[in-house]
């Protein structure tokens, strides 16, 4: 499955790379996140993991979701 989501709060590359590292060890096959613009297509499998957990997991890095 693949979304895009809109995330508020990225600054730089390094923060697009932390959501990326902790989507990836939630399970996600894949996201390309751009910090400049705040898009971000995720990728993942739904028998691993819920969009639920992908959003959480985003605003417990400190980032918000519009």
């Amino acid at each position: 499955m693949k979304i895009e989501l809109k995330i508020e709060g990225m600054h730089c590359p390094s923060c697009s790379m932390l959501i990326a590292d902790a989507l990836e060890d939630i399970g996600v096959s894949n996201s390309d996140i751009n910090a400049e613009t705040g898009n971000a297509v995720i990728e993942f499998d739904e028998s691993k993991v819920s969009v639920e957990k992908i959003k959480k997991t985003i605003v417990d890095e400190g980032y918000k979701i519009k």
